[in-house]
């Protein structure tokens, strides 16, 4: 990668970092928890975790018979994909219906991913999704991972859990480990997410 690419590749990594802080802000309002709730969260002033990668996703004759990126949550914070405005590919679970996102120029889709339902206690819920490929034209797409510090604990915030709220995730799970989890059991909808709640585990017997 030539000097002038990473330079404005580091650049706009730092504007995807900037956005994802505002965001998590909003979320955090929006949950009625401290404003940086969520950014301390991620870790703070020592600097939450991001990873940027792209995706190509050539053309394939028998575009019914595959799929480019089996059906998931990412494992993560906040998912900003720079999608191809040219050719729709990705698509998201609503009910038991898959609903394919239209590209829009100069967007990003912004996906929820399992950490932030897990510090909302599932007020937020990460989203479900894959991505196609396509018969006549090859698709480009570039995503950028907001994650939590990978040694941080992570747990449903305590102003979120109460008597009428209990807490869907008992034990905290630091992001690191919650990651090789998911890395033995590969992409199986959210299946992982779902087994770490203890709202899937037996209550104490009576």
């Amino acid at each position: 990668m030539g000097r002038a690419r990473m330079e404005a590749t580091e650049k706009y990594a730092c504007q995807l970092i900037s956005l994802c802080q505002v965001l998590l802000k909003a979320m955090s309002s929006s949950l009625g928890l401290e404003e940086d709730y969520l950014h301390n969260a991620f870790g703070g002033s020592d600097g939450i975790s991001a990873t940027m990668r792209v995706n190509y996703y050539p053309r394939c004759p028998q575009p019914e018979l595959t799929l480019g990126l089996s059906s998931h949550s990412d494992p993560g914070g906040i998912t900003l994909l720079l999608t191809d405005d040219n050719v729709e590919g990705t698509q998201v679970r609503k009910g038991d219906a898959w609903v394919t996102v239209q590209p829009v120029p100069g967007s990003f889709l912004v996906n929820v991913g399992d950490q932030i339902q897990i510090l909302s206690n599932g007020r937020y819920r990460s989203v479900e999704h894959r991505a196609l490929v396509n018969s006549d034209k090859e698709r480009f797409t570039i995503a950028f991972f907001c994650n939590p510090r990978g040694n941080l604990p992570v747990a449903p915030a305590s102003e979120l859990v109460g008597p009428g709220s209990p807490a869907l995730y008992q034990e905290a799970v630091t992001f690191s480990d919650y990651r090789k989890y998911i890395r033995t059991k590969g992409p199986s909808g959210k299946t992982q997410v779902q087994s770490i709640s203890s709202a899937m585990q037996p209550g104490p017997a009576a």
